[in-house]
């Protein structure tokens, strides 16, 4: 598929252009009154085309450049039969959508689900790992990393010295992001694409960059695991399907995650505990749900042993299931 553009104009075909090398489409630039938009999955038209081409191609947008009146642009849309209008440079965010969405037309999304800790070292990263890792041989899946003050996941998987891009090199980039480029990009370890955080990163994650990615993961992978910040935006929360708080069998971890939930619950309708059995003396899982006020999920265990890999920086096992819950969780959530 691709992109075709009429005009003679330099300045539209400059700037189109621009639009489309920055998410890695080709654009076919062509004279107007010219055939070889056939088999164009949209159709560019420059301001100066005074009749649009004989076609019910209904993927057609009228390019025209800041300082029109946009009134008289709308009256050109409507001579040519076009009832999309794409002001450059101001337009070109949205045109790159456009672009995108034609050379690779959306699909039914992914299964995005956000794991969040209810205190310091509940264990969320180490169950965002282990889902991941687990659902990876079977499901296409991408583990990401939003919590800049986490460690990075990256750590805990023993990847930390895979190329790729990091956050970083996203937030720099310009324009959208193409569901196929994404998945070719990523840093893979042991098959499974992660998005994690560089040693020397300094930053906040812009909303609209995660918002891009997400979109982008959902249409590139079947399963999406995110590590979540507990101070993490409402809108991030609802981006997800399923949300996870995970808390330690422990009162004062309890009190933190009861706090969580109610921020969490505040903007998404499914969220539920997972509680890390810590042994004798913990709080049974059933009661620590109810006080909390969520569905129980289920536990998981407290392993020492996976615990010591994970600093010894061999990562968490491709097996690793934590119980019986990984399996379960994964069972729910994809086929």
């Amino acid at each position: 598929m691709q992109v075709a553009l009429i005009t003679d104009l330099g300045a539209i075909t400059d700037e189109c252009a621009r639009v489309a090398e920055s998410i890695g489409i080709s654009l076919k630039v062509l004279p107007p009154d010219s055939g070889g938009w056939q088999n164009a999955s949209l159709i560019l038209l420059g301001e100066d085309v005074r009749e649009a081409p004989a076609t019910d191609h209904a993927n057609r947008i009228l390019v025209v450049l800041d300082g029109d009146e946009p009134s008289s642009a709308w009256k050109r849309a409507a001579h040519l039969g076009v009832e999309q209008l794409a002001v450059l440079p101001s337009a070109a965010e949205w045109l790159s959508g456009r672009m995108i969405a034609a050379v690779e037309p959306p699909v039914a999304p992914g299964v995005t689900v956000g794991v969040v800790a209810g205190c310091g070292g509940a264990g969320a990263s180490v169950l965002a790992c282990a889902l991941a890792r687990r659902a990876g041989p079977d499901v296409s899946t991408v583990l990401v990393d939003a919590d800049p003050l986490g460690g990075g996941l990256d750590l805990v998987l023993g990847a930390e010295q895979v190329p790729g891009p990091r956050w970083a090199d996203l937030s720099a980039s310009r324009g959208q992001l193409r569901p196929s480029t994404l998945s070719q990009a990523l840093p893979r370890h042991d098959g499974l694409a992660i998005l994690s955080w560089g040693r020397d990163d300094i930053l906040d994650l812009d909303p609209d960059v995660f918002d891009d990615f997400l979109a982008a993961a959902g249409q590139a992978f079947e399963l999406v695991i995110v590590d979540l910040p507990r101070h993490a935006p409402p809108q991030w929360t609802r981006r997800c399907h399923h949300v996870l708080l995970v808390s330690p069998a422990r009162v004062r971890s309890a009190v933190a995650a009861s706090q969580v939930a109610k921020r969490l619950s505040q903007s998404h309708p499914d969220v539920r505990l997972v509680v890390r059995d810590t042994g004798a003396g913990g709080l049974d899982a059933e009661l620590l749900a109810e006080s909390i006020g969520l569905d129980l999920a289920g536990s998981i265990r407290d392993d020492r042993g996976l615990s010591a890999a994970v600093d010894r920086g061999e990562g968490i096992p491709g097996g690793a299931r934590l119980g019986k819950l990984v399996d379960r969780l994964l069972g729910e959530w994809v086929e």
